[in-house]
């Protein structure tokens, strides 16, 4: 009896222990979002970019430029001044890769004229999940490419600068083409070494001969677009991992959460490629 007694109360302290270290700790944040829109945009997927908008808000505020901090790029006509609205939702779209909300209260829309145009505004109460783990501020990688904007036929060059030592895995995301896939760049089976110490050039020095990152425009394309955007993810972490060449969008996000923040560095890059004849504009 006695012995039964004594596995019993260590089963429940386990237990206890257990459900204590599986506590998820969450935070109210309250956040707006706005779009402003053409008559090419219907009120409700400009209210639907608005409330990803206001959730992205909300996020930054607890993670701060990891998360508010967007690609280097614009979603502007090359040749004009109106915003691309798949672009937009591509890019604020990313936010939700380093953050979880695990709830969404107190949601309010309003649309408003602007100057010819509308706006639409959300605001929201996000219950956003609170990771154990903040991400080390030594731990990071600048990333740099040869341009802003594409032609087809131009090579892609990418920098990569880390502050310490780190392992790199390089994706591509192509919206337009599979908005639910994420391809694995770097490493390849040309280029396999992934842990570098100091700035280095992809692809490295050694195998630019044997392949390169050339942009193409593909004809299945609308003739009137002029532009598409593409999105590189840098992933720098601390510990070697072993990286599938594709992954399912929302599979990668679950991938990269896995890792904890302060073991990794995640870096998003934007970019245009456009037709040959509306190129303007480049990244020194």
């Amino acid at each position: 009896m006695k012995v039964f007694l004594k596995n019993f109360i260590l089963l429940i302290i386990t237990f206890s222990l257990t459900s204590i270290l599986n506590t998820v700790y969450a935070e109210s944040v309250d956040a707006t979002g706005e779009y402003l829109y053409g008559p090419e945009t219907s009120d409700a997927d400009a209210c639907r970019l608005a409330e990803i908008r206001a959730k992205s808000n909300a996020l930054s505020k607890i993670f701060g430029e990891s998360i508010s901090m967007e690609e280097r790029m614009s979603c502007r006509e090359v040749r004009d001044a109106r915003s691309d609205f798949g672009c937009e939702l591509n890019r604020v779209s990313w936010t939700s890769i380093e953050g979880d909300i695990r709830s969404v209260t107190n949601l309010h829309k309003v649309t408003e004229s602007r100057l010819g145009e509308k706006a639409c505004i959300v605001s929201l109460t996000a219950d956003i999940v609170i990771p154990d783990r903040k991400p080390d501020s030594n731990f990071d990688v600048k990333v740099s490419i040869n341009e802003r904007i594409y032609r087809a036929g131009e090579v892609m060059n990418i920098v990569l600068e880390p502050t310490v030592g780190m392992y790199i895995a390089i994706f591509s995301w192509v919206p337009y083409q599979d908005v639910d896939t994420i391809v694995r760049m770097y490493p390849n089976r040309m280029d396999k070494h992934s842990h570098i110490s100091k700035k280095i050039n992809i692809p490295t020095d050694k195998k630019l001969s044997d392949y390169n990152f050339t942009m193409t425009w593909s004809k299945s394309l609308p003739l009137n677009k002029t532009f598409v955007d593409e999105y590189l993810i840098v992933v720098g972490t601390k510990k070697p991992l072993k990286w599938l060449s594709s992954y399912q969008l929302d599979d990668f996000k679950v991938k990269l959460r896995e890792i904890p923040l302060d073991e990794r560095r995640v870096v998003k890059q934007g970019y245009q490629l456009v037709r040959s004849s509306d190129k303007v504009g480049s990244i020194q």
